[in-house]
């Protein structure tokens, strides 16, 4: 027994006129005939009661008709959601975040992401970069933002994000009332900053910066969440140079100050195993791409997944 002849049988069924049911069908009546026959053998009962001027359903028939019906809309459930599991509308993704991204774009990218593709369930989780790296390789995460530092075996990255960095001061530090700050005016300021091993794209993107204002003997703490070094320099326990977008972040006791000179700008990528081929991966990276800021192709960013 096939699906066509379910196919045919329902729509004899419904039509009640071998010849209309043939035209619905887009085939000729004697073969319909043939089929539905067949079909009747198969299963053993007769379905239809036909003479010269009417066809009815038997019992068996009617019975058959309900059975017949549910089986193909079944079969067109499962195929309708094949084909949205191919599309990448269907499923799970587990995707790793930097604190900070969240002050940046990436809150518009998950809303995105969310109301184009509602079925998919997002499992979030706030990682250091370092950690990101480490559940990407063992597949415990599929998709990170991170602070990029250097290429990694197996590991695709794509820049979503190129900013400058600013200087995070006490309210009550003589500089946060300045209208212009300089490097110069920092040089040894106890300095608060995100650790080095969980966050080593960023420390090695402020290492210009920092060697300038005194480097490690400067820095009086190392932590492992922006919103706690936030917190610190709310405190008065120092200042921090932070990605600007981190100026979103605000906090009562906190000034954000832009240098005066050039400063480095400071990556946020997004991340991928580069052998995973998953549709819902795809289509995330698809939205991540779309969405990229013209500023950053204007600053020779191509776009496009890179291969690490």
């Amino acid at each position: 027994m096939e699906l066509r002849h379910l196919r045919y049988f329902v729509a004899v069924a419904e039509e009640l006129h071998f010849r209309r049911a043939a035209e619905r069908l887009h085939m000729s009546q004697p073969p319909l005939s043939q089929q539905v026959r067949q079909l009747e053998q198969q299963v053993g009962a007769q379905l239809l009661a036909r003479n010269q001027h009417r066809v009815e359903l038997t019992a068996s028939g009617a019975a058959f008709l309900e059975r017949a019906r549910e089986i193909l809309a079944a079969v067109e459930d499962a195929a309708l959601e094949a084909r949205r599991i191919q599309r990448g509308e269907v499923g799970r993704l587990a995707i790793g975040f930097v604190g900070s991204a969240m002050y940046s774009v990436v809150p518009e990218l998950l809303h995105a992401f969310r109301e184009r593709y509602g079925d998919v369930v997002l499992r979030l989780h706030e990682l250091d970069t370092t950690e990101q790296l480490r559940q990407l390789e063992n597949g415990r995460i599929d998709i990170g933002f991170v602070r990029p530092r250097q290429p990694r075996q197996g590991i695709s990255t794509l820049t979503v994000l190129a900013e400058p960095v600013v200087v995070a001061l006490p309210d009550m530090h003589p500089l946060s009332a300045a209208p212009r700050v300089h490097v110069a005016d920092l040089v040894g300021e106890p300095l608060i900053l995100l650790s080095r091993a969980g966050a080593p794209g960023l420390r090695t993107a402020l290492a210009g910066v920092t060697d300038q204002l005194g480097g490690e003997e400067v820095i009086v703490q190392e932590v492992t969440e922006m919103q706690t070094v936030i917190g610190l320099v709310a405190a008065g326990v120092g200042i921090s140079i932070v990605p600007e977008s981190v100026r979103a972040l605000v906090r009562r006791g906190v000034t954000y100050r832009r240098l005066v000179e050039d400063v480095p700008q400071v990556e946020l990528a997004v991340a991928w195993r580069t052998d995973d081929e998953s549709p819902i991966q795809r289509a995330f990276l698809a939205l991540v791409n779309d969405a990229r800021a013209p500023a950053e192709e204007e600053r020779g960013i191509g776009r496009g997944p890179t291969r690490k």
